[in-house]
C-alpha cells in the first residue's frame, strides 16, 4: 500500500545548510529536490543524470515523452506524471496523445508511438526489449539513442519506485 503522506519530510527552504542552498539553487520549488537535499552526495549525481536525460538527451523529445508516459503509467506514478504531462504537451502531444501514451492506448497514437509503447511495456514488465520490438525501434534509432531509450525507461522505473515509496507530494502551483 502506497503511503498517504511523505515518509522523508520535505527540507524548509530556511533550514537549508549552504551545500543543500548551493545544490537547490533555482530546482527548490520541486518536492523531489528538497526531499532529495538530505541526501546531498546522491543528490549531485542523481539530479544532473536526470537532467542529462531530460536536455541532453538524443532521442527526439516526443519519443522521450511517449517513453517517459507510459513507463510512469505502468509504475502507477503520480509525481512525475504530474510534470510529463506538462511537457509532453510542451513538446506538442495532445492531451488525448498524453493519457494514451500513459495508459497504453494504442488505438490513438501513430506507428513509432506504438513501438515506443511496446519497448517500455517490455522493459518495465519483462526488464528486457524483446528482438522484434528492438528492431522495429533500432530501424529508425542510432545505438546511442537505443542506449538511452533502455536507461530512459529504468531511470523512470527506478524514480517511480521512489517517488511512490517516499510518499512524494505532488508540486504546489508557482
Amino acid at each position: 500500500m502506497r503511503p498517504s503522506s511523505p515518509r522523508i519530510p520535505l527540507i524548509s527552504r530556511d533550514a537549508y545548510t549552504p551545500d543543500q542552498a548551493a545544490l537547490a539553487s533555482g530546482r527548490d520549488h520541486y518536492n523531489l529536490t528538497r526531499m532529495l537535499l538530505q541526501h546531498p552526495d546522491f543528490y549531485r549525481v542523481f539530479i544532473p543524470y536526470l537532467t542529462k536525460q531530460m536536455s541532453g538527451s538524443s532521442l527526439p523529445p516526443r519519443d522521450r515523452e511517449i517513453l517517459i508516459l507510459r513507463t510512469l503509467g505502468l509504475c502507477d506514478e503520480s509525481y512525475e506524471r504530474h510534470h510529463h504531462t506538462s511537457i509532453g504537451r510542451m513538446v506538442g502531444m495532445s492531451s488525448v496523445e498524453v493519457e494514451a501514451a500513459r495508459t497504453g492506448n494504442r488505438a490513438l497514437l501513430g506507428a513509432l508511438d506504438r513501438i515506443l509503447m511496446q519497448a517500455a511495456e517490455e522493459l518495465v514488465n519483462d526488464r528486457c526489449m524483446s528482438d522484434e520490438t528492438w528492431a522495429a525501434l533500432a530501424a529508425g534509432y542510432t545505438v546511442n539513442q537505443m542506449i538511452e531509450a533502455v536507461f530512459l525507461v529504468g531511470s523512470y522505473t527506478m524514480l517511480s519506485m521512489a517517488t511512490n515509496s517516499f510518499g512524494m507530494p505532488i508540486d504546489e502551483s508557482p
